[in-house]
Parts: structure tokens; C-alpha cells; sequence
């Protein structure tokens, strides 16, 4: 018995489209991590030099190449190595910008200096490709010349990115509710460029100002998603035979298009409504990269669920259905709440977060029912535990959220770009609220996730 639709290995992983595959995978991964601790390295405040900041950027790289070329065959390591670090310097390529470029003193100098190539730029591109692709090597040779145990198919190197590309909505996804909470939305003036310049030219110096760290780095964080969802789709489109993958690839490019569009006319115009909209929308393609990871996974694929898991997944769905529109109407309050500071938004969001908080409970409890009826629904069981730790997590921060950091009505209005010399300093409760913000969205996908696995549970694969 064979499951309908099941996708093809593809291409050999030593031919070159198997090895190319892999390799991007390893670069795309090690470049997410990398910019993450990028980020935390050069926060206001922190700003860790370069001679020390380098070497510790190169950890990532080196460990994540050793440990996943233990999956290719020996002859083709150091390929796949080279061809990831070469991968992980292009795309880091989007941060060094800010390095190369002229540094002006001040924001005013912009209008001048805007998108200027520091003389040695050049030298420092190639320098960086360079150092990324030897580190790619050694990594390669660390991970020894013994065959590997379980070669990695291609469609799991595919799946591993698909889980890669959901991972980068995190940062971005954090990022933002950083911005909400520091009231940074407005800090930069211009909607697609930074002060003038191109987004990834944008001058490090300038970024000493916190605001303006928290939201271009921001518009750096969606575009590393855009061009992450991007190669996902592509790959997708061109190695699946199966329809949903590629559609829900395409929905989700369509999706982060659509996000960035509405992050644009925020700025542009101003706009509170599409700051609502843009934070709600945030999470939902969130849950939609992370149900895409599921789907086409070879977990998701290859299940093959018992008569007793697809009974226990029948009655479950319904709980679990309740359980992802309680979760997108909490959401939405929770929304109103932060952008227009309305105290009747916040008794309305404080309220069902009790109603919110029971029917998670109830949700997550039925995916362990689920997973419990027969080992051939344990892929769900871990979502009923998270579901669990998350929603008791977040009603806690809410209530800290609440005593702490809520202003009400009285709460000032955004600085823009001319206020912030003036603009009062960052509060250290900014941070209790982001975090809010982002175990919301990790609430929310995993109830997402869930309902994606009980409903693959409640139906017998097809035979073909």
C-alpha cells in the first residue's frame, strides 16, 4: 500500500541538482542564524566590534555545515560545503551593506551620502564570500571522511528549508513587536529606502539610534523572508509532484508580497489602521509558513494513521478548529489594543484571554488524546504540551504586561523621524510586551500546526 501523491526523491544527492539542493539549504540556515546573532551583536548599547563579532558569526556557519554534510556522502562534502558558504556570504551580503558604505555623522548628511561605496567596499565583499566559503570547507572536512550513516534524501533537504524559511519569520515577527513596543514605526521618515538610501546600504553608524535600529532592521529581517519564501517556492514548483505544496508556496509568496505592500503604505501614509492590519496579517502568514513546514515534511507525507488515531483525530478537530478562530479573535483585540491604546480594547482582550486560555487548554489536550490512541498519531502529541506551556506562559505575560507597561489612554502619540532627538527614552518594560507579542505568535501557529496534523490524521490515506 502506497500513499496517492507521495513525492519523488528527485534528483539523486550526487548529482549536481542533489548536491545544489543541499547546499542551499546549509547556506540559507547558517545565514538565518547568523543574522539573528547578528542582530543581538550590534543592538545600541551593545555594539560588539568586528574583530570579535566575525569570529563569533563564523560559529554558526562552521556548525551547522559539519553537522549536515554528515548526511552527504563523503565525495561530495566538501562540493556541498563550498557551494553553503558561498550561499551563506551571498546573503549576508544584505547586512554588510550597511559596512561598506560612506558614514555620515547625522541622518541629515544623508541626502548627500546616500548609497556611496566606501573605497574598500569591493575588497570587503569578496573578502567575506571568501572567508565564508573556507569556513564552509573546513567545516566539511570536520565532519570526516566516514560514510554517512542515513544519506539525506533530496525531499528532506526540501523539507529542511521549508522549516528554515518558517524559522525566519521569527526575528522578523520579534523585530516587529519590538517596534510596536518602543514606538519605532515611525522612525524612519520613508517608506521603501532608509533615509535616502537603499535598504541594505543603509550605514551602520546611523543605526546608534534605537529606534531606527529596531525598524530598519526590521525592513532587513522581511527581506531575508522575501527571498527565503522566494527560493521555497521555486524549489517547491520545480521538485514536488504533489498540488497542495506548490499551492500553499505560492499563497505564502503572495502572502509576504502582500505584507511587505501593507508595511509600505503604514509608513508612507501614517497609517494606524494598516499597522493594525500589518501586525494581525504578521502572525496568520506565520501560521502558514509553519502549516507549509508540516505539510511538506516527510512526516506529514508518510503517515499513515491507524482506525483508532483517525477515530480520536474525528472528535479532536472540531475542539482544535474552535481552538485557531478563539486564537485569530484574540489576536485582533490584542492588536487594537497595542495601536490605539484603548482601554476598552484592552478590558474586551483581558477578558477572552480567559475564554482564550480555556479552550487552548481543551485544544491541547485533545492532540494528546490523539496521540495517545495509537503510535501512528504521535506526530501530533508534542503540540498538545506546547499548546499547554505556551497559553500558561502568555496568560502570565499578559497579566505582567498589564501591571507593568500599559499606559492607556494617555499614552503618547509615535515619534516620527523629527521627534527623536526629543522623543522619550525606550522603557526596559518595552521588552515584556514584545515578548508577549511573540509567544502570541508561537501560540497561534502551534494551534495552527495542530489543526493541520489532526485533520491529516482523520482521513485514510488514499490508495493508488
Amino acid at each position: 500500500m502506497t500513499n496517492q501523491g507521495l513525492p519523488s526523491n528527485g534528483p539523486a544527492l550526487n548529482s549536481p541538482t542533489g548536491i545544489w539542493g543541499a547546499a542551499i539549504t546549509i547556506g540559507f540556515a547558517s545565514a538565518t542564524v547568523m543574522w539573528m546573532v547578528a542582530w543581538l551583536l550590534h543592538m545600541p548599547g551593545v555594539n560588539v566590534d568586528s574583530s570579535i563579532a566575525v569570529p563569533i558569526l563564523m560559529v554558526p556557519l562552521f556548525v551547522i555545515t559539519m553537522l549536515w554534510t554528515r548526511g552527504i556522502a563523503p565525495s561530495n562534502r566538501l562540493k556541498a560545503g563550498a557551494i553553503g558558504g558561498f550561499f551563506t556570504g551571498l546573503i549576508n551580503l544584505l547586512i554588510l551593506g550597511s559596512n561598506i558604505v560612506v558614514q555620515p555623522e547625522t541622518t541629515a548628511e544623508m541626502s548627500d551620502q546616500a548609497n556611496t561605496l566606501a573605497p574598500n567596499a569591493a575588497m570587503v565583499v569578496i573578502g567575506s564570500l571568501i572567508l565564508s566559503i573556507i569556513v564552509g570547507l573546513i567545516a566539511s572536512l570536520a565532519a570526516g571522511k566516514n560514510e554517512a550513516v542515513s544519506t539525506v534524501s533530496t525531499t528532506t533537504w526540501r523539507s529542511r528549508f521549508a522549516w528554515i524559511t518558517a524559522l525566519t519569520y521569527l526575528p522578523l515577527i520579534a523585530v516587529g513587536g519590538a517596534v510596536t513596543s518602543t514606538d519605532s514605526g515611525l522612525a524612519v521618515p520613508d517608506a521603501v529606502t532608509t533615509y535616502g538610501a537603499i535598504s541594505v546600504l543603509f550605514p551602520l553608524k546611523l543605526m546608534a539610534e534605537p529606534r531606527i535600529f529596531l525598524e530598519h532592521s526590521h525592513r532587513l529581517f522581511g527581506t531575508l523572508v522575501g527571498i527565503t519564501t522566494l527560493v521555497l517556492m521555486i524549489r517547491v514548483l520545480m521538485g514536488e509532484s504533489r498540488k497542495l505544496p506548490k499551492i500553499l508556496t505560492v499563497a505564502l509568496f503572495v502572502a509576504v508580497a502582500a505584507q511587505g505592500y501593507m508595511g509600505i503604505i503604514r509608513v508612507a501614509e501614517q497609517s494606524t489602521f494598516f499597522a493594525i492590519v500589518h501586525g494581525i496579517f504578521a502572525q496568520l502568514v506565520f501560521a502558514v509558513a509553519l502549516s507549509t513546514a508540516i505539510i511538506i515534511s516527510d512526516k506529514w507525507t508518510n503517515a499513515d494513521p491507524s482506525e483508532e488515531t483517525i477515530a480520536a483525530a474525528k472528535r479532536g478537530r472540531m475542539i482544535i478548529l474552535i481552538m485557531v478562530v478563539t486564537l485569530v479573535v484574540q489576536l485582533c483585540l490584542g492588536a487594537v489594543t497595542r495601536h490605539l491604546n484603548s482601554g476598552h480594547a484592552m478590558m474586551a482582550h483581558m477578558g477572552f484571554a480567559f475564554i482564550t486560555m480555556l479552550i487552548v487548554i481543551m485544544g491541547g489536550a485533545m492532540c494528546m488524546r490523539t496521540g495517545k490512541a495509537h503510535p501512528s498519531g504521535k506526530s501530533i502529541r508534542p503540540y498538545g504540551a506546547i499548546l499547554h506551556g505556551l497559553v500558561v506562559l502568555q496568560f502570565a505575560l499578559g497579566f505582567a504586561v498589564l501591571g507593568m507597561a500599559w499606559e492607556g489612554d494617555d499614552a503618547p502619540a509615535l515619534p516620527t523621524s523629527e521627534d527623536l532627538a526629543q522623543a522619550a527614552p525606550i522603557e526596559s518594560t518595552a521588552m515584556i510586551t514584545t515578548v508577549h507579542h511573540l509567544v502570541g505568535a508561537l501560540v497561534l501557529a502551534a494551534a495552527v500546526g495542530a489543526l493541520v496534523w489532526v485533520i491529516r490524521l482523520a482521513n485514510k490515506p488514499k490508495i493508488r
